[in-house]
C-alpha cells in the first residue's frame, strides 16, 4: 500500500506544478498566494491535493471568475489590494480608491471578464490526473491480489 501512496503523492504533486504553471501562464498569479496555497497532503488513509485556508482568492474563480451579484463584505479593499498585488499605479492613493470602488461596484453588477470568457488553469488537468489516478490503482490492485499473471494489461 504504501507504493500506491507514493505513486498517488508523486502524481498530485505533478498536477499541484500544472496548476501552477497554468496559473502564472494565464496571468491568474497577482500576489500568488493561491498558487502557494497548493498542497499535497497525507493523511490516515491517503493524500489529497488542497488550497490551504487563508488570505488567497476562492479556487472556483481561477477558471470561472465571479458572477455578478452578492460580494464578499470588505470587497472594495480586495479590489484596491488586487491593484497592488498586480504592480498597478496610480498617481495618489485615493485614485487607486476611486479605481477600487468603481471596479467593485462593476464586478458586483456584472461579474468579471473571466466570467465572460473562461479560462483552463486546473479542469483538463484534474480530468488528466483522474484517469492516470484511475490506471495506478488499477495495476496496484493487480498485483496486490496476483492477477498480474493472468491478465495482459497496458499502463
Amino acid at each position: 500500500m504504501e507504493k500506491l501512496r507514493k505513486e498517488i503523492t508523486a502524481l498530485l504533486e505533478k498536477l499541484k506544478a500544472e496548476i501552477q504553471a497554468n496559473m502564472e501562464s494565464e496571468g491568474v498569479n497577482a500576489s500568488g498566494r493561491t498558487s502557494k496555497s497548493l498542497r499535497v497532503v497525507r493523511y490516515k488513509d491517503g493524500v489529497m491535493l488542497v488550497a490551504a485556508a487563508g488570505d488567497r482568492a476562492p479556487m472556483r474563480t481561477l477558471e470561472k471568475g465571479r458572477e455578478g451579484g452578492d460580494v464578499p463584505r470588505g470587497f472594495y479593499y480586495i479590489i484596491k489590494q488586487w491593484t497592488r498585488d498586480k504592480g498597478l499605479t496610480f498617481a495618489s492613493e485615493s485614485e487607486r480608491g476611486t479605481f477600487a470602488y468603481f471596479l467593485s461596484r462593476k464586478i458586483a453588477r456584472e461579474g468579471t471578464e473571466r466570467h465572460k470568457n473562461n479560462i483552463n488553469v486546473y479542469t483538463n488537468e484534474v480530468d488528466k490526473a483522474r484517469a492516470e489516478a484511475a490506471a495506478i490503482i488499477k495495476v496496484n490492485f493487480k498485483n496486490l491480489v496476483g492477477l498480474n499473471q493472468y491478465i495482459n494489461y497496458e499502463r
